[in-house]
């Protein structure tokens, strides 16, 4: 998908606590790290950005743009969320995170790898081709326990704050994107067009969570006609 865009945009490619070739590095919070981004985007002289983010990273950019609106030009979520929206909702999340963590670290990323790829969320990555399938599970088995528990622990949805009261606030144009697959997050993402003052909510056929995996042409031609709008 990055490639198709690649072509139009610079694109800055940003690994998340935890993930990519980041390692275990500690835990970190959403709030830290985006304070974090917002050293990087100084020091690369970037004073307006449109951020792009799936999931995890979609959270963590809404978060951005809450936290420092003054660098956000656009803001381009896929299968995101706001947080959750009571202190119970969290600290139940919390729990099960905790739960998550420690089977990582005891039962080691292999284990890990096969129980995620089980879960409904990912049902619909079942009929990507075998190499696109090969190729998502030797990502996932490159991570490290110690980073994804981490990850967890600092920037679950149940430790980052909620955004839910103040959707209304963002200035910026939203792009929100969902498979047409994904009940979950396709009801969350309504909600959250509703509350988004400059919103548009797209939901892509025959695609899940990973609509950028499971559809990318229609994806990258998505994010392409909201940026030149």
């Amino acid at each position: 998908m990055t490639s198709r865009l690649e072509k139009s945009y610079r694109l800055i490619k940003v690994d998340l606590p935890g993930h990519g070739k980041t390692g275990s590095i500690g835990r970190v919070t959403m709030e830290r790290f985006c304070r974090d981004l917002k050293a990087l985007l100084d020091q690369q002289g970037l004073e307006k950005v449109s951020l792009l983010g799936y999931s995890l990273g979609g959270r963590t950019a809404l978060s951005f743009a809450m936290l420092y609106p003054e660098y956000v030009d656009r803001l381009i979520l896929e299968s995101a969320s706001p947080g959750l929206p009571t202190t119970e909702e969290q600290l139940s999340r919390q729990a099960k995170d905790k739960g998550l963590s420690e089977k990582l670290m005891e039962e080691g990323i292999e284990s890990f790898v096969d129980f995620w790829e089980s879960i409904p969320l990912f049902d619909s990555q079942r009929k990507l081709p075998n190499d696109v399938k090969k190729a998502l599970r030797e990502v996932r088995l490159s991570q490290t326990a110690g980073g994804l528990s981490e990850s967890l622990l600092g920037m679950g949805t149940g430790h980052q704050p909620s955004w839910w009261d103040r959707l209304s606030s963002l200035k910026c144009p939203v792009l929100l994107v969902t498979g047409e697959e994904d009940t979950k997050f396709r009801s969350i993402n309504r909600e959250m067009a509703e509350r988004c003052p400059r919103a548009t909510h797209r939901v892509v056929k025959d695609a899940g969570h990973t609509v950028h995996l499971e559809n990318p042409g229609i994806f990258a031609k998505i994010v392409d006609g909201f940026m030149i709008k």
